[in-house]
């Protein structure tokens, strides 16, 4: 009885995707760090790259199952300002931006954005970030937060759950760890990379790293400002932030402020 034919399949690619192309010399880099957004990249992309011309777009996808990192290699192929990292053996809001900051740097740009992948956050609103990072006549900060919670500031479309959550982490970061902000726990806001490249390395993977970064930078006495903004809860596409990402960003959040109270725990 003859054997079954062998067929080849090829392994899983294990190794990191970018976009080719080099990169045009800019100041500023947008960070957007992507999981399952397909609904929302191309609306993303035009968005970002239209709030300002001297804007660049970095999309740092973690391998989407639903094609996202394809789709914005797609539209980088016809766009010199945006550029795709596919990020594979490896997982995490937090690295994922750790790693965007770090190649803007690389990269010779001066200040990175972070933003949401889902349209939360309003691209429209960068310019006003990065006017306050270097006010005109003003005193210059090292972080800009597109802030909920300071006057003119809003949250549109959150169940009272995420209310509460919110709250106890924003408590968290401002009487714990001593970060005097209304809305610690933003993805929205523009960093000056001279400062952040010079905080520790060891980041953490998931949501607590955006606590720890302002936490970092107010120890090193860096100055960090608000912008009042609106955000809206996504209108496509499902949240990554499940029980389990929830529970590792709580047991990283009281990791650091174990490291800010206990000089033997920093």
């Amino acid at each position: 009885m003859n054997a079954p034919p062998t067929r080849s399949v090829s392994p899983p690619t294990t190794t990191d995707t970018a976009s080719a192309g080099g990169w045009p010399p800019g100041r500023v880099l947008v960070v957007a760090a992507t999981y399952n957004e397909a609904e929302n990249i191309s609306e993303l992309v035009s968005r970002v790259l239209a709030a300002d011309p001297d804007l660049q777009l970095l999309v740092v996808d973690d391998d989407s199952p639903d094609g996202t990192g394809t789709a914005a290699l797609r539209l980088a192929a016809a766009e010199p300002r945006l550029h795709v990292l596919i990020r594979r053996g490896r997982r995490g809001l937090g690295s994922a931006v750790v790693e965007g900051f770090r190649t803007a740097a690389d990269h010779g740009f001066a200040v990175a954005v972070n933003l949401d992948g889902d349209l939360s956050h309003d691209p429209d609103d960068i310019p006003r970030l990065l006017v306050a990072l270097d006010p005109p006549g003003g005193r210059p900060a090292d972080v800009a937060l597109g802030s909920r919670h300071v006057p003119g500031g809003a949250i549109v479309g959150w169940p009272w759950g995420r209310h509460v959550s919110h709250w106890l982490v924003g408590w968290f970061t401002r009487f714990i760890l001593g970060v005097p902000v209304r809305d610690g726990s933003t993805g929205f806001r523009a960093v000056r990379l001279e400062r952040f490249m010079r905080l520790p390395e060891d980041h953490p993977a998931g949501y607590a790293f955006f606590e720890e970064m302002l936490w970092q930078v107010h120890r090193q006495g860096g100055r960090i400002v608000e912008v009042p903004i609106t955000f809206i809860d996504r209108q496509c596409g499902r949240s990554k932030a499940g029980p389990a990402v929830m529970v590792a960003a709580m047991r990283d959040l009281l990791g650091i402020g174990w490291r800010a109270w206990l000089p033997w725990g920093s």
